[in-house]
C-alpha cells in the first residue's frame, strides 16, 4: 500500500470517530459558546440557590420530632433514631460547613443528616442507650468507597450512606448499637431494670 492510501483511511477513520464523538457533546459545546462562562455562572448559581432551599426545607421539617408507632418494634441490639439534618445557612443567609463538609475533616457533600440524633426506641439487646437520650453516629460506619469509575477509585472518593428507614412517610434512621460513637445523656436517664432476667 502506498503511504498516499494509508493517510487517505486513517483521515477517513478520524472523521467517522469525530462525526461519533461530535454528535454526543455537540449541543453541549454549542450551548457553551452561545452562553459563555456568565451563562454557566448563572447556571449553577441557580442550581446550587434551588438545592439549598430545599435543603433548608427539609432540615427544618425534620427538626419536628415525631414519635414512632406504638406497632413498631426494633428487634435485638437495633434502635430507630430520629433523621435531623444538617442546616444549610445562619439565620443572616450564610452557608455553614456542616452544609458542604462531613466531620471530622471530611469533605463529601452528600452529608445531610446530623451526626447527633435522638433515640426514638430501643430493642431488647440494647445495653446502654435509652429512649430520649441523645446519641454521636460514628459516621465512619457509614463512609462507602466509590468504585465506579477509574477518577474515583484513584482519587479515594466516597459517600455516606446512612440507613433511612420510611415508615408512614416518615424518615427515621435504624442502626445498631455499634454504630455509635458515645451517648450524651443530659436528661438523666435511666435504663429500666428488667425482673426475672
Amino acid at each position: 500500500m502506498k503511504e498516499g492510501a494509508v493517510t487517505k483511511q486513517v483521515k477517513a477513520l478520524e472523521e467517522s470517530q469525530a462525526k461519533e464523538e461530535g454528535l454526543k457533546d455537540f449541543f453541549q459545546v454549542r450551548d457553551k459558546r452561545k452562553r459563555k462562562t456568565g451563562g454557566l455562572v448563572d447556571d449553577v448559581s441557580e442550581t446550587l440557590g434551588a438545592e439549598a432551599k430545599e435543603k433548608e426545607r427539609l432540615y427544618f421539617e425534620s427538626l419536628a420530632e415525631k414519635e414512632l408507632p406504638s406497632h413498631i418494634v426494633p428487634m435485638f441490639n437495633t434502635l430507630f433514631l430520629t433523621a435531623r439534618r444538617n442546616k444549610v445557612k445562619t439565620d443572616s443567609g450564610l452557608y455553614l460547613p456542616t452544609a458542604s463538609f462531613g466531620g471530622e475533616g471530611a469533605t463529601d457533600l452528600e452529608l445531610d443528616f446530623s451526626d447527633i440524633q435522638k433515640v426514638l426506641s430501643a430493642g431488647p439487646q440494647v445495653q446502654q442507650a435509652v429512649v430520649g437520650m441523645e446519641v454521636k453516629l460514628n459516621m465512619e460506619n457509614f463512609k462507602r468507597k466509590l468504585s465506579d469509575t477509574m477518577a474515583q477509585k484513584v482519587n479515594k472518593e466516597f459517600e455516606f450512606f446512612l440507613p433511612i428507614e420510611k415508615i408512614n412517610g416518615i424518615e427515621y434512621i435504624k442502626i445498631t448499637e455499634r454504630d455509635i460513637s458515645y451517648i450524651s445523656n443530659s436528661m438523666g436517664l435511666k435504663k429500666e431494670e428488667k425482673n426475672g432476667l
